[in-house]
């Protein structure tokens, strides 16, 4: 895994709503979430979602497909995947244990 992308990715959800979101989207699996969906319960405004949405997926985290009229926004489970293992890779390869 690259260094870079993986910062990016792990810059991107140390925000809290990024992180909100992002989980929302992993929970929606394959369907994924319009914009008109994602917002609800959130207390923000479309272009403040638009925002948050732009930087998960210039980190890599969430793709978009055009359906129709909709945008669908889904998590990027590939990648997510790929960063997990990068953060534990060496706590596998050298046995870390918690003491």
């Amino acid at each position: 895994m690259d260094i870079q992308k993986s910062v990016k990715a792990f810059s991107a959800i140390a925000q809290e709503t990024r992180l909100i979101i992002l989980k929302r989207l992993v929970v929606s699996g394959v369907d994924g979430l319009c914009p008109c969906n994602l917002i609800e319960n959130l207390n923000m405004t479309n272009a403040n979602l638009s925002f948050h949405l732009k930087e998960l997926e210039n980190a890599g985290l969430v793709q978009k497909e055009k359906k129709g009229k909709f945008v669908y926004y889904h998590a990027n489970c590939d990648f997510i995947k790929k960063i997990g293992a990068f953060l534990i890779e060496d706590c596998v390869k050298y046995q870390c244990k918690n003491k």
